[in-house]
């Protein structure tokens, strides 16, 4: 998990340009694959001061989740 707070953008990973000349290698900051994934499984890219994380999950599922976690009646709460 990464702490909101520190996160300073968030990339969708373009499939067909991943192992091709990816922009946001040119910043110099570590590239943290998350999980023990390989590149290959790269959906999107979320940066922050420190480094640039590579996570399998999609933009999507990810800010659906935080919508969701945070929305204006709270987190869900299952029995």
């Amino acid at each position: 998990m990464i702490d909101i707070r520190r996160i300073v953008a968030m990339f969708k990973a373009h499939p067909r340009k991943m192992n091709k000349s990816n922009p946001l290698r040119q910043y110099y900051r570590p590239l943290v694959l998350l999980d023990g994934m390989d590149e290959g499984q790269i959906r999107c890219y979320i940066v922050t001061e420190e480094c640039i994380y590579a996570s399998p999950i999609t933009l999507e599922t990810i800010i659906g989740r935080y919508k969701r976690l945070f929305s204006a009646k709270g987190p869900v709460q299952r029995l």
